[in-house]
This record gives C-alpha cells, sequence and structure tokens, in this order.
C-alpha cells in the first residue's frame, strides 16, 4: 500500500510539473508562476504538505530531468525524498 500510496504522489507531482512548464512558457521566469503557485496552492489546501516553494522546484526539476517512461516505471518506485536526493546529486549544468 505505501509503494501505491508514493507512486500516485510522484505521479500528482509530476502532472503539477506540467501546469509550472506550462505557465513558465506563456508567462517566462518573470511570471514567479512556482512561488505564486505555492502560495495558491498553500492557501487552498492548509493542512497537505509537500506543497511548498522548495517542493515545488524539486517539482519542475524532476520533470525535466526524467522522460515519463521512467518516471512510470522505476522513479515511482522510490519515495519522493529518494528522488530529491538523486536531484541533489545532478550536475550544475543540468538543473
Amino acid at each position: 500500500m505505501i509503494l501505491s500510496v508514493n507512486k500516485e504522489l510522484i505521479f500528482l507531482y509530476y502532472e503539477i510539473r506540467k501546469i509550472i512548464l506550462k505557465n513558465q512558457s506563456q508567462k517566462g521566469w518573470r511570471g514567479k508562476i512556482i512561488e505564486n503557485l505555492a502560495e495558491d496552492l498553500r492557501k487552498e489546501f492548509p493542512n497537505i504538505k509537500g506543497l511548498s516553494l522548495r517542493n515545488l522546484r524539486y517539482m519542475r526539476l524532476f520533470a525535466e530531468s526524467y522522460p515519463a517512461e521512467i518516471v512510470q516505471e522505476i522513479l515511482a518506485q522510490l519515495s519522493w525524498y529518494h528522488n530529491q536526493a538523486l536531484l541533489d546529486k545532478v550536475p550544475p549544468d543540468r538543473k
């Protein structure tokens, strides 16, 4: 059951990245898309953890770093914490 919940969480984060990337492509970085989304999510879901500005930035990096096929097959089996640790190891030119 824990793996199933983790998998759904990873997929949710991957879907949130679509919102971020779509809006950033339309409005650019000056639109503060991630910052505004983090604030909106905090207001809408005050009791939900994991929707912080820092975590949203990880979501964006996560989606840029891995194709959807890899997420579905392998990375969804790792916890979000372990995925963040992998992202921290990515060379700066890939971020």
